[in-house]
């Protein structure tokens, strides 16, 4: 009987221990969704996201890539306005500008999107 408990234990330890933490999991089903909220310009769902896993932007920007880029090139690249204007809105200046993006934008041909505006306001370039 000991040594059937112990195998369970063992078992169910290696379970534990194999699968990713739920924080972890949860983090990535976040993460995906915010992406996927982003390509579709659906600013409510992001903000409804946001507020019901109490997460903040600044906070997880640097964390979170989408297709390899950060949150507003993504949304820069998905021509998705309402969703990158609320994404530069949640920014600190001095971060908008450490990431250089109207460099970015004109060297991918981007440099025509309406973003660059809210970055240069944001930024006090306008």
């Amino acid at each position: 009987m000991k040594k059937k408990i112990a195998l369970l234990s063992s078992v169910a330890m290696a379970l534990v221990l194999t699968a990713g933490s739920p924080a972890v999991m949860a983090e990535e089903q976040w993460a995906t969704s915010l992406c996927e909220y982003t390509k579709a310009d659906d600013k409510n769902r992001i903000r409804k996201l946001l507020s019901d896993n109490k997460i903040n932007v600044r906070k997880i920007y640097d964390k979170v890539q989408c297709n390899g880029d950060s949150l507003i090139k993504f949304a820069m690249r998905s021509d998705a306005y309402e969703v990158g204007s609320f994404y530069v809105k949640q920014m600190p200046a001095k971060a908008l500008v450490a990431e250089d993006l109207e460099a970015w934008a004109n060297s991918n041909n981007l440099g025509q999107s309406s973003l660059i505006n809210d970055i240069k306001a944001r930024i006090g370039q306008d």
